[in-house]
């Protein structure tokens, strides 16, 4: 990357626990390592049931949100089932 031999960098569901992440790093060059995704799967868990996707764990927005209980509640019942 510092040698501009980069065409793309691709984030993914980072960016959902970490918007502020591509900045951090060209602007700092440090990342806020409490706000790294750390694989969680609330944010794929969610739409696949018909809940707002977003990062719950580490993001107060969607922990406060109504379908944080909601996504709660239906990964108790899929521990139930499987």
């Amino acid at each position: 990357m510092r040698a501009g031999d980069v065409d793309l960098v691709r984030l993914g569901r980072m960016v959902l626990s970490y918007p502020e992440m591509p900045q951090d790093c060209l602007v700092c060059g440090t990342l806020a390592r409490r706000k790294v995704c750390r694989t969680f799967s609330d944010c794929t868990t969610a739409p696949r049931h018909g809940i707002v996707s977003g990062c719950y764990p580490l993001d107060a927005y969607y922990k406060d949100l109504p379908e944080a209980e909601r996504l709660d509640e239906t990964k108790r019942a899929l521990k139930s089932v499987g």
